[in-house]
């Protein structure tokens, strides 16, 4: 055989097998997301990348339940918390034109903001290092009815005003929260002189000809293609609907396939925003000496040894995760237009799969030096911090087990390094048990942290509820929460909502098994005189004072 013939021969076999192999990817993934795709429901939409190139796009189940409108790579979805690299994004293009730099106060751009004694930097809210209450949170503690009141993001800088304090030093920690990303909007507009949707159309969404990209800034505008939001209900499902115009946060929406773009973008495939994925990669070092995990709108991941970005999103009717892997240029996005579909589960599922294909888990194992350690030292009773959640960690058939107050299922941990596990079956759930002034174990989901505190749960027999009785308001929420007693059991009631039943979790402290930790303050006679609210993880120690009864 000729050497021409021969290497025509083998080009032709290459070809053969990369062909083989993306049918064989295209295969799994159809038979990982067969269960979507059923009649009458709705559904979501996947795109896959690999060196530029889709090599899976499809949509599964309905976008619109009335006509029976299939999703397809072009149906366009509500992508939440995505939004915030977009946000991020714009930022960048402030910096390139020397309207603000990261190491801004914000109160330069926002002078109404409160003075905490303490500087919050445009870099702080960027990568939620600012302590900044998450006004959601802060909403729902108040007794917002999200069903029929208005708000925009000037609602939510005037709730942020009200607040007395920070939840911890800027820079201290990553502590989510969607208000840093509304105040970043503010900063936006104010600055360019737009609303948020023409500037980033004008710096990133046209030059990257993201076509289909949009941030949602008025009510009323037609929307080609839109996945309707859905919600289950006792008889199927309804519409997910909401009377807001908040935005940055979330509030956008957009295509797979206009992401792919994105995706590529992140991968730093597009020569004229590669410093822009740079930008947004970029992480900074916490107070502690520590690089923070959360960059600029996107998450920092070791996933089996490749460097996994992306976000994940929750909003509104409607779910959605985004990962973009640079050292093998492959991009994942998965878009849903039903919470009840899990889209960062199925994205790290796809990635596996992809993984599994090129056999990269073997070429790119992850060889820590680390000796193994005596897993019972890791078990106890923990409490996530600002919050009534717990954590049991325990010892079952020599496999260290985790199980949440909020989890029905013991999971699997396996140990990857010092004093660091991950889960069994999702090696995007890490656990680690480095010590901290301020935590005792840090959960991440992705790279977004969640942090906890060992603890020892009071008996509830020994807690006399007739203490804590009476009502409570707090000026920062503008709100009056009442308690009181029956069956023995301390139950509280506030601006729609009504019955709420409550536990005794440690000294003084109720649950109300949502993440809600109620902290009663007594004087040295031993009388409560107040109330420190705390939730979510993401706000701490809002101040209730108990009002005094008068005949």
């Amino acid at each position: 055989m000729s050497i021409l013939k021969y290497s025509v021969a083998c080009f032709v076999f290459l070809i053969f097998c990369h062909l083989k192999a993306q049918v064989n990817t295209s295969e799994s993934i159809d038979e990982l997301l067969k269960v979507y795709d059923s009649n009458g429901e709705p559904g979501l939409s996947v795109k896959v990348i690999r060196d530029g190139e889709s090599i899976y796009s499809k949509g599964l189940g309905l976008s619109n339940l009335d006509y029976d409108i299939k999703n397809s790579d072009s149906t366009v979805h509500n992508i939440a918390s995505i939004t915030k690299q977009f946000t991020a994004a714009a930022i960048w293009a402030l910096i390139n034109e020397d309207k603000l730099s990261l190491e801004d106060d914000i109160r330069t751009y926002l002078p109404e903001f409160p003075d905490y004694g303490e500087v919050v930097k445009i870099k702080h809210l960027l990568n939620h290092t600012s302590g900044i209450r998450n006004y959601h949170t802060l909403m729902h503690l108040a007794g917002f009815d999200y069903d029929n009141n208005y708000y925009d993001n000037n609602t939510v800088l005037e709730l942020a005003k009200r607040q007395k304090n920070l939840n911890h030093l800027p820079n201290e920690k990553v502590s989510y929260s969607n208000t840093n990303y509304n105040l970043l909007t503010l900063i936006i507009e104010r600055m360019s002189g737009l609303n948020f949707n023409d500037y980033l159309k004008l710096k990133i969404l046209e030059p990257l000809k993201m076509n289909s990209t949009f941030v949602r800034v008025e009510h009323g505008r037609p929307i080609k293609n839109r996945a309707i939001g859905y919600a289950p209900d006792g008889n199927g499902f309804k519409y997910s609907v909401n009377n807001q115009l908040s935005y940055g946060a979330g509030s956008m929406g957009s295509t797979v396939n206009d992401l792919a773009i994105w995706v590529q973008m992140l991968n730093e495939q597009v020569s004229e925003f590669k410093p822009l994925a740079q930008f947004l990669k970029q992480t900074e070092t916490l107070n502690s000496g520590d690089r923070a995990n959360y960059a600029r709108g996107l998450t920092i991941d070791n996933y089996k040894g490749f460097e996994a970005v992306g976000h994940s999103g929750y909003g509104f009717g409607a779910r959605s995760h985004l990962i973009a892997v640079k050292e093998k240029q492959l991009g994942i996005i998965v878009l849903t237009n039903t919470q009840t579909i899990d889209a960062t589960r199925i994205a790290y599922q796809i990635l596996d799969i992809l993984l599994k294909d090129e056999k990269m888990k073997a070429e790119k194992a992850i060889h820590f030096s680390f000796k193994k350690q005596d897993i019972n030292k890791f078990t106890g009773e923990f409490k996530e911090v600002n919050s009534d959640m717990t954590m049991k960690l325990f010892v079952e058939n020599d496999t260290l087990k985790a199980l949440g107050s909020m989890g029905k299922i013991p999971v699997a941990l396996v140990q990857y390094a010092t004093n660091k596990f991950h889960r069994s079956q999702s090696e995007n759930v890490k656990y680690d048990f480095t010590a901290s002034p301020n935590h005792d174990m840090v959960i991440s989901f992705g790279g977004t942290p969640f942090y906890f505190e060992q603890a020892e749960f009071i008996d509830a027999t020994s807690v006399n509820v007739e203490n804590f009785i009476g009502d409570y308001y707090s000026e920062e929420l503008d709100v009056n929460y009442h308690f009181y007693t029956e069956e023995n059991m301390l139950k509280l009631s506030y601006k729609e909502n009504e019955t709420i039943s409550l536990k005794p979790i440690q000294l003084n402290q109720f649950g109300n098994g949502d993440r809600t930790l109620y902290h009663f303050v007594k004087d040295k006679n031993n009388k409560v005189t107040g109330m420190l609210l705390s939730c979510d993880g993401t706000v701490k120690d809002i101040v209730f004072k108990k009002k005094r009864i008068t005949n």
